[in-house]
């Protein structure tokens, strides 16, 4: 894939995260979303598999944003410090131009609640530029420990993330391929994943003003909407899916060798339907930012 046909994509999916604002999505392939219950008139019945999935053991550190009204934004803790204060990995544009923590309360998987002391926005990141989306990276402090999960997930440090099988998790709105996000699919505020192959990897820009992006693509069960020339035009399981255009922060996971791995932030995403891009701000070449915040595990890879 040449840069400029990442830079038209990612053009328009910014259009768009845009427009649809900070609200979640997890699309499903429109067989899978079948085979599990969904109809018409039933739409909200087909995402129990990704549901399922999502609430596997390695993905408990995921947590959900609340504006007082309904879910907009999502993270994952990466642990406590000696204090007793609780950080969240997730994306700088869920806090507009106010870097405000209090936008938000937090919920861990489990339910339990917390308010943000402090949020720290990555320094690459600006809101009016196009060019840095794959900084759209933050930490956030919570008022007292996450106590749900035995152990901090890991985040990744390694450079091999191209090819990899990983998976998506978020809270939110709902969808398939053939649709995209809507409301009718959306019935629960639990979390939902799909999984996905990561298509693109960019090394962050020397000037720190691109770059730093990991992409992806949903594919159709014909393969007729593959996007990336150096890819499986076709679906890599039944959990095919995407995250939606402005999905706020959800974690992009892979399993390794010292156990499953954070290796992205989700940034931002297109039309959420068959063909759709994402993508997602890469964390192993920002492991010296997220350690000047907070001495989070990183694998050795």
């Amino acid at each position: 894939m040449t840069s400029n046909i990442v830079a038209a994509l990612l053009g328009t999916a910014l259009l768009s995260l845009v427009a649809a604002g900070p609200a979640q999505a997890v699309i499903i392939l429109d067989s899978t979303w079948a085979d599990q219950g969904g109809a018409e008139g039933a739409e909200g019945d087909g995402f129990g598999a990704a549901k399922a999935l999502a609430m596997e053991p390695q993905f408990c550190a995921i947590m959900s944003f609340f504006d007082g009204e309904q879910i907009g934004g999502s993270g994952t803790w990466i642990g406590n410090d000696q204090d007793g204060t609780a950080y969240v990995l997730t994306a700088a544009h869920n806090f507009g131009d106010w870097d405000d923590p209090a936008t938000w309360t937090y919920y861990t998987r489990a339910g339990t609640e917390f308010t943000g002391k402090a949020v720290h926005i990555h320094p690459n990141y600006d809101a009016n530029s196009e060019e840095t989306p794959g900084y759209d990276i933050a930490i956030v402090e919570l008022d007292g420990p996450v106590e749900d999960c035995d152990t901090p997930p890991l985040l990744y440090g390694g450079s091999d993330e191209l090819g990899q099988l990983a998976t998506m998790v978020g809270f939110g709105s709902r969808g398939i391929g053939s649709v995209g996000q809507d409301d009718k699919y959306y019935t629960s505020q639990d979390a939902a994943a799909a999984r996905n192959i990561i298509d693109v990897v960019e090394d962050p820009a020397p000037d720190g003003k691109g770059g730093n992006q990991l992409l992806v693509d949903f594919d159709s069960e014909d393969g007729a909407s593959n996007v990336f020339d150096n890819s499986d035009p076709l679906p890599v399981d039944d959990y095919e899916g995407v995250l939606g255009s402005g999905d706020s922060g959800g974690s992009l996971w892979i399993e390794t060798d010292e156990g499953w791995a954070i290796v992205g932030v989700n940034d931002w995403g297109d039309d959420a339907v068959y063909g759709s891009t994402g993508g997602f701000g890469r964390i192993s070449p920002q492991y010296d930012w997220v350690k000047s915040i907070f001495d989070a595990h990183f694998t050795n890879e």
